[in-house]
């Protein structure tokens, strides 16, 4: 989707930074900046600067920066379309869709999952049907999922192309290979966005045969490690805390009980992404993974990614042998009452020394994992009375190392991206680059310097960066303090001067230069000279 420029304008002038930032975490005035401790990695110093001048932030610990909107899209894993509507609402103001680049995907998707869900519902859905029934799904529930059935032969294009759509997309997608169908005889699960579009597909064999599921391509819009599935269908029921599950069938199972509040990793490890992505319903969840070892593993891994986005994590065992879908089928429901404490879980009786240190460094990386330094001394107080030691050697932080923000051997793009950042916040040095005509070479910052030139503001100019790397170097540069910046923006003109020649003296020198080619000898010649005196040698 695509908003026009003067209403994200708008909406971010009405953000105050500050306040927005400050409704997720503590911040403290220092001068005419804020400072907090950063939401993005762990520490004990706050590192994590915001500006009200300029509109944006930038952590010295560990890099991260943006903008109003970025800080909405990082800390609650939001689309920046998701992100402008929020802050939108949050101040009264209509966010208006002028376009979206990526609608025929989006179309393409409904289209299948509609085409699916009928077929489910027809004669020739009868093999779905028949095993979504033994599995003990209800229609109303396959109706609610808009759960479908792909048959063994080929389907979507025959209906798509009289209906306006192109190959290419079914083919971007993953959902066509040339005309023929990706799925064959499976079950289908349309996975949903936080808007409630269809981005992607879980689809599941009729049978005991490997793979058992698959995931339709990641995409423009798919992204799997981003997305949890059933969190549009559950999203009113998840401001009360979310349960957990691993797989497409733990979900359905489980909604169909009093369980409505359930999400799904999508099959997949638990990843930091979709603990962001669920920020944005609830910040308490009981893990439900299956009771096997692989289980157990996965259990512990999504625990300590929990813990550090600051969730409140509890645990529901299962017997090995079984999991949420088998469970519900023999006992017709969960008793979360029965979920327990994240130390509970991990916590196991030790025979000897070694087993038990090997326990206490287990708890040493989980308690480094909490940022709120209360809930850390709690848990840490809890545990080591559980472990009969002492707290204090629990708590061990981790230290993250400070980037040099002044290296010598900077990268091209990382100069371009810096003097943008300095030119898109000082009026005098965007003229100088007018002036002198500056073009950059990295290609991701063109259209960040045809916003510089247009005299655009930094927050602006820093939603046109998609690379976080290139991010943080057009902020980092702006926090400095007591700096001349009409001299830095001159100062780094010269240095991307420098090193572009060096670049391009480095290509000639690669070709063959002999007695015979005097005019590469010379321009080779020139080109050196210039390099010295640029640099001031």
């Amino acid at each position: 989707m695509r908003i026009s420029q003067d209403k994200i304008v708008e909406i971010r002038e009405a953000n105050p930074i500050e306040e927005v930032i400050g409704n997720y975490i503590p911040l403290k005035k220092a001068g005419k900046n804020y400072k907090g401790l950063c939401p993005f990695h762990l520490e004990k110093a706050p590192s994590f600067i915001v500006s009200p001048e300029k509109g944006i932030y930038h952590c010295f610990g560990c890099g991260k920066s943006g903008n109003v909107f970025t800080f909405l899209m990082e800390y609650n894993n939001m689309s920046f379309y998701e992100a402008v509507r929020e802050l939108g609402n949050r101040v009264g103001i209509r966010v208006e869709v002028v376009e979206d680049a990526n609608k025929e995907l989006y179309r393409a998707n409904e289209f299948v999952a509609s085409l699916y869900h009928s077929i489910l519902l027809s004669e020739s859905g009868t093999p779905g049907h028949e095993w979504l029934r033994k599995r003990g799904i209800l229609d109303d529930t396959a109706n609610k999922f808009m759960l479908g059935y792909a048959p063994e032969q080929p389907i979507i294009w025959n209906k798509a192309k009289t209906n306006g759509f192109k190959q290419k997309d079914f083919e971007v997608l993953g959902l066509l290979i040339g005309v023929r169908d990706a799925f064959r005889r499976k079950v289908i699960f349309p996975i949903r966005d936080r808007l409630g579009r269809v981005v992607g597909f879980g689809s599941r064999v009729l049978d005991d045969s490997e793979p058992k599921y698959i995931n339709s391509k990641e995409s423009l819009i798919f992204k799997k490690r981003r997305l949890l599935y059933g969190a549009y269908e559950s999203r009113s029921e998840l401001r009360k805390g979310a349960t957990l599950v691993e797989g497409y069938m733990d979900l359905l199972s489980v909604y169909q009980t009093e369980t409505k509040n359930v999400v799904a990793s999508l099959g997949t490890s638990f990843a930091q992404e979709q603990a962001r992505y669920l920020k944005g319903y609830t910040k308490s969840v009981i893990i439900a993974y299956d009771g096997d070892d692989a289980g157990h593993k996965a259990t512990e891994r999504a625990i300590d990614i929990l813990l550090e986005e600051g969730f409140d994590v509890k645990v529901l065992r299962f017997p090995d042998g079984d999991d949420p879908d088998s469970w519900v089928k023999k006992h017709e429901k969960l008793d979360l009452s029965e979920a327990q404490s994240f130390m509970e879980f991990k916590f196991k009786e030790c025979s000897d020394i070694t087993e038990k240190e090997t326990l206490i460094r287990e708890f040493q990386e989980t308690l480094s994992k909490i940022a709120d330094p209360l809930k850390k001394e709690l848990w840490a107080d809890e545990i080591s009375k559980k472990l009969e030691i002492r707290k204090e050697f629990l708590v061990i932080e981790k230290v993250v190392p400070k980037r040099n923000r002044v290296a010598e051997n900077k990268k091209l793009e990382d100069l371009e991206a810096e003097l943008l950042g300095i030119a898109a916040t000082y009026p005098k040095v965007r003229e100088f680059l007018i002036k002198e005509k500056f073009e950059v070479l990295t290609e991701e910052l063109k259209t960040s310097l045809a916003l510089v030139l247009q005299g655009e503001a930094s927050p602006e100019v820093l939603s046109s960066i998609s690379s976080e790397k290139l991010r943080e170097r057009f902020t980092d540069v702006l926090f400095r303090e007591d700096t001349d910046y009409e001299k830095l923006g001159k100062d780094y003109l010269n240095r991307i001067r420098a090193e572009r020649t060096k670049i391009e003296r480095k290509g000639l020198s690669s070709e063959k230069i002999n007695k015979g080619e005097s005019e590469i000898l010379r321009k080779f010649q020139d080109l050196k000279r210039q390099e010295l005196f640029l640099r001031g040698g």
